[in-house]
């Protein structure tokens, strides 16, 4: 397989960003999402992935893992900071990413210098997806 083309935008080469992935989101190995992380972030300049427990709190984590939510795919929090980690903006929570698609979509979006959530597709919008699943209670 032949290696992706380097897709970065010099859009503001002082900025980087901060990935942060929630260490909870078990998948018994189907998705290698913190291997395709791992590439991405190298091949970014000042990018740093973290592995954290669940940003979200450990009742989310309960819930999701005892509920039909288990199955909903991993959490991903990005970042964008200055080179020298001062944050820029706020934290942008994607997710579920649950298919190797949405795992591509967010590799692809991460190494472009990530400014808007709006560039993912629509299903890796979490908050969206979290406001649907309300209405449901």
């Amino acid at each position: 397989m032949a290696p992706r083309p380097h897709r970065r935008t010099e859009s503001n080469p002082r900025t980087g960003f901060t990935v942060i992935l929630c260490d909870s989101c078990e998948d018994d190995g189907q998705l290698p999402i913190l291997a395709a992380l791992r590439d991405t972030i190298r091949r970014c300049p000042n990018a740093v992935l973290v592995r954290a427990n669940c940003p979200l709190g450990r009742l989310w984590c309960h819930t999701r893992k005892t509920t039909t939510l288990r199955a909903a795919g991993h959490l991903v929090l990005v970042q964008r900071c200055t080179i020298a980690r001062q944050p820029l903006g706020a934290v942008m929570l994607v997710g579920p990413v649950r298919t190797a698609e949405d795992l591509t979509a967010l590799t692809r979006w991460l190494e472009t210098t990530p400014e808007n959530i709006d560039e993912l597709p629509q299903r890796l919008h979490w908050n969206q997806h979290h406001r649907r699943q309300a209405t449901r209670n």
